[in-house]
């Protein structure tokens, strides 16, 4: 017979681990209200191409420095404190970004969020990273698919609220959505007793400036930038596709994000066939196709179908960069993930700059079909690092 104390702690490791899954879907049900209700809440504050394109870029600094900070928080405060508190911040600022009116509040918050947003990220993906080392078995590809689904299910949710006679709901999900999640954490976190407090990879303590760690970095960075773009600006696009199916021009991006998502949710399985390496090249190809047909202007369906394939072709990306770049350091996998994620925005914080500036002076279709030459690039660079890769290990083998 089991004694009944063993049995608590794994019982206690399934509940958090269906509790971070709960801040993941949440989290993902957040960011997916607002990129449904985009289109309409820029429409609705005045905000041009280029504006938003400034706005993003200055929300993505502030996630990738909140990021950098959430180390040090969770060190001091403690990982259960920080994710519980800041994912209820989180909501707030979701919720006041769904309700904004002006162009000065939607960036001003949105900025906020960004920051509140970083630290999240961070801490929740490091809270399911030391669930999968206690349960011995991967999880995170899954969590991620777990946030993809909820995008998917808030984008569609999004766009139908923000053109009903209530908009303000969609902000109100968003809180509710997350203080809940946040607070079934806290209890699960409590619940496990784990640590106090968690030191999480600081690109501040230590980097590598290794070229392949640097190279990893401009593909997430792509990745990346390439996810927010559908994610964002796909609503308004669709928008003045068909002015029409204003109500549901949230399906870009629930088509992408649920494509995104089925892909997660098996990324393990497809990562025992193919190496990494190759499913990223692959991957870049189906994600630049995807933009190819956004960007080819043939109308409403086939837009929403490359939405679709952008969801496909991303999905594996960033999970399969991060495992590249945590063998790169050898025994010191943080120090290679904090390095990627640090290079990551030589391209990641741009690229919104550059979309809005070409939607404002050109088309946004043209800035999306200059995404598909972005990944048509960054596919050929995967694959030339693969091949420099494999001459490396025959050349050690003679």
């Amino acid at each position: 017979m089991k004694p009944i104390g063993a049995e608590v702690p794994a019982r206690d490791s399934v509940r958090l681990h269906a509790a971070v899954a709960g801040v993941f879907l949440a989290f993902g049900v957040g960011v997916g209200l607002w990129g449904g209700a985009a289109g309409a809440i820029l429409a609705r504050a005045h905000v041009d191409p280029a504006a938003f394109g400034a706005i993003l870029t200055a929300y993505t600094a502030a996630y990738l420095v909140a990021m950098s900070a959430a180390g040090a928080l969770a060190h001091r405060f403690g990982v259960r404190r920080v994710l519980g508190i800041t994912a209820i911040a989180f909501g707030a600022a979701l919720c006041a970004v769904l309700n904004a009116g002006s162009a000065l509040t939607v960036g001003g918050v949105l900025i906020g969020s960004g920051l509140l947003g970083g630290v999240v990220d961070e801490t929740m993906n490091a809270e399911g990273a030391r669930i999968e080392r206690r349960l011995g078995r991967p999880i995170l590809a899954r969590l991620h698919g777990a946030a993809s689904a909820g995008m998917a299910t808030g984008a569609i949710l999004g766009s139908l609220i923000v053109a009903s006679r209530a908009p303000w709901a969609a902000g109100l999900i968003a809180a509710l959505g997350l203080a809940v999640a946040a607070l079934a954490y806290d209890r699960a976190a409590q619940a496990e007793a784990g640590p106090a407090r968690v030191a999480l990879p600081s690109a501040a303590r230590r980097l590598s400036f290794a070229p392949a760690l640097i190279g990893l970095g401009l593909v997430i960075g792509v990745s990346i930038a390439a996810e927010t773009a559908a994610l964002l600006w796909s609503a308004v696009l669709l928008r003045a596709e068909a002015p029409k199916l204003a109500a549901i021009a949230g399906l870009g991006a629930a088509f992408f994000s649920a494509c995104q998502a089925m892909l997660r949710f098996n990324a393990d399985l497809i990562r025992l066939r193919f190496s990494d390496q190759r499913l990223i090249v692959a991957s870049f190809v189906v994600a630049a196709v995807g933009f190819g047909v956004v960007g080819a202007e043939g109308g409403f369906a086939l837009s929403v179908a490359g939405f679709a394939l952008i969801g496909v072709g991303t999905g594996a990306i960033v999970p399969c960069s991060f495992a590249l770049a945590a063998r790169q350091s050898g025994s010191q996998p943080a120090v290679g993930l904090s390095s990627a994620s640090l290079f990551s925005a030589l391209t990641r914080l741009p690229a919104p700059l550059a979309t809005g500036a070409i939607a404002q002076s050109f088309s946004l279709p043209l800035a999306f079909a200059a995404f598909a030459l972005a990944l048509a690039a960054a596919a050929a660079g995967m694959g030339a690092f693969a091949a420099l890769g494999r001459n490396a290990s025959a050349a050690k083998g003679v």
